[in-house]
């Protein structure tokens, strides 16, 4: 029942260039407990006035009427043109919270308060918009699983100014974001096949870091990666080779016997590896290749190919 209700509500939709504008006639005004006191008491004043012709009695309840009908346009006109407009994500790991950034602005010189955004399952943002300044609010949602997150219906809502009413609308965006694979526990070991792998820096040697294995006993203490112990990920040695400062190459090919899901997973835990010893490198898919490079917008590029993997281009 609610859902059908729901797809017979108003609701306002982007423009070709993705900004959306609240039309007044698709804002939802309704009293609150608060209000509903307000009118009974409203109707209590005036059930005395008439009773006891009193005068200053029926001046007060005019007073309280005009009050309330002057709460309610205003209500209402604090939504009314507001406009916004999605202005980027805020990527998560599966598990986390997707975050999608809204910019709001007003088409006329009024201040905006306590204006509240709210996702369908996230929890609501509130922000004070004052006349002639744009303002940027981040909403989240729960991000279960890896892929594109989208932003779905979104309900902007206020009670300004005496929280005796609430005007409410709902919003569509194109607002979506990218959920990274939850990164492999442990270490990240490679199942190579057919000998050395060009480029990956995989040989055994004294030169190049190239990545984490498990400790061996007889393993020299200079090798074991003591920020590592420290973060509980085990006890863990450093292996080096002699690629000669060639870029690592982290390929989709390196786990043949390890499921989708889980060959991801260990992809994003080498991308983090890598980008926190500041080697150079690059990512090979089935559906794409990533050249390899450094740096936070090469790691963002890098775990927003493993979050789209398999929808396409």
């Amino acid at each position: 029942m609610a859902g059908w209700l729901a797809s017979l509500a108003r609701v306002n939709r982007p423009s070709p260039d993705g900004q959306v504008r609240i039309n007044g006639r698709a804002i939802y005004v309704l009293p609150t407990k608060y209000g509903l006191l307000f009118l009974v008491l409203v109707l209590a004043l005036l059930v005395g006035a008439i009773n006891y012709a009193n005068n200053p009695a029926f001046l007060l309840t005019f007073m309280l009427t005009g009050v309330g009908l002057a709460t309610l346009l205003q209500t209402w006109r604090n939504l009314q043109g507001l406009s916004l407009r999605w202005v980027g994500d805020a990527p998560a790991f599966a598990g986390g919270q997707a975050g999608f950034r809204f910019r709001l602005a007003g088409e006329r010189d009024a201040d905006r308060p306590a204006l509240q955004l709210q996702l369908a399952d996230g929890e609501p943002g509130v922000l004070d918009l004052t006349a002639g300044a744009q303002s940027v609010l981040t909403l989240q949602r729960p991000a279960a699983q890896r892929g594109r997150c989208v932003a779905g219906r979104m309900t902007v809502s206020t009670r300004y100014p005496l929280g005796l009413v609430r005007a409410w609308c709902y919003v569509e965006t194109d607002a979506w974001s990218a959920v990274y694979p939850r990164p492999a526990e442990g270490v990240t070991q490679r199942q190579d096949s057919g000998g050395d792998r060009e480029g990956d820096g995989s040989r055994p040697g004294t030169d190049d870091f190239v990545g984490l294995r498990d400790y061996r006993p007889g393993d020299p203490l200079r090798r074991i990666d003591w920020k590592a112990l420290a973060a509980e990920r085990g006890l863990l040695s450093k292996q080096f080779g002699s690629g000669g400062g060639e870029p690592l190459w982290l390929d989709w090919a390196h786990w043949p016997y390890l499921a989708n899901e889980a060959r991801l997973s260990r992809l994003c835990r080498e991308i983090i590896e890598a980008h926190h010893l500041g080697r150079p490198y690059g990512l090979r898919l089935p559906d794409r290749q990533i050249d390899p490079a450094l740096g936070e917008p090469h790691k963002r590029a890098c775990l927003t190919a493993l979050a789209l993997h398999g929808e396409g281009a």
